[in-house]
């Protein structure tokens, strides 16, 4: 489950991208004293879109972002505090929320094709089995193209098997729990540095990747688990806004 959020700009800006966490902030700001205030937990559910479509901002202009999340209840709570409280700051870009949607996107029965894409880019750590002298790395090796394309679906499938212990049920059996892969095809659309204000005094520059993933339903866990990751979004620090995923559209370019 997702929410279509409608922005509009409080001032001329340039785009920032490093928004990451001001939103984030903002996203807890709305959950406190709820029954989702998980600050700090490892699989908090929720992700989310960078403010798109890209470009600088002048007063007035529009702008959209996607949250998501496996629990309807959770975005609940933080589309009624957007709707009260409608002030977001997306790094230094302020914005007002103007109006909100619920989106439920589907990739739909066995047999269906499509394409899952990143809109943001895949924060992926390269498990240490991959790496050559895993004692001169630490926990968090950015993974790199010559680590190899099993470490890099390793690292998102366990990734996404801890989303899937917490948010689906026990009988279900998960990503790592079935012998097909995730995604049997990818296509890699670029890898990137960014700056990444991971709290209030800590900055952080990170290697990210982003992707196109075409994709046949297999049977009905597959199709459980590709709508998973829809919500959660896929590598590791998702709540920070890292590997968003959307369904591309028949006619999208």
């Amino acid at each position: 489950m997702r929410v279509l959020i409608d922005l509009e700009a409080e001032m001329d800006a340039a785009y920032d991208p490093e928004y990451h966490g001001r939103l984030r902030a903002r996203m807890w700001d709305a959950l406190r004293d709820t029954p989702y205030d998980e600050h700090g937990a490892q699989t908090p559910g929720f992700s989310f879109s960078n403010p798109f479509p890209w470009g600088d901002l002048n007063e007035g202009d529009e702008r959209q972002l996607l949250i998501a999340s496996p629990r309807e209840e959770q975005l609940a709570h933080i589309v009624a505090d957007l709707l009260e409280n409608p002030e977001v700051h997306a790094g230094s870009m302020p914005f007002r929320v103007t109006d909100t949607r619920p989106l439920d996107p589907d990739v739909g029965p066995p047999g269906t094709e499509g394409v899952l894409e990143t809109a943001t880019g895949v924060y992926a750590v390269t498990p240490p089995k991959y790496l050559d002298d895993p004692d001169e790395h630490d926990d968090e090796t950015f993974w790199r193209s010559e680590h190899g394309m099993e470490a890099f679906f390793d690292h998102v499938e366990t990734q996404l098997q801890r989303n899937h212990d917490r948010f689906m049920p026990s009988d279900d059996p998960g990503p790592k729990e079935v012998d097909a892969p995730l995604f049997e095809s990818y296509e890699m659309i670029k890898k990137l540095w960014l700056d990444v204000q991971l709290s209030g005094d800590v900055e952080w520059t990170v290697l990210v990747s982003k992707w196109r993933f075409p994709y046949r339903v297999r049977d009905d866990h597959h199709r459980r688990h590709l709508n998973l990751a829809l919500d959660v979004g896929i590598g590791r620090r998702t709540p920070l806004g890292f590997g968003f995923l959307n369904r591309q559209l028949e006619n999208d370019e």
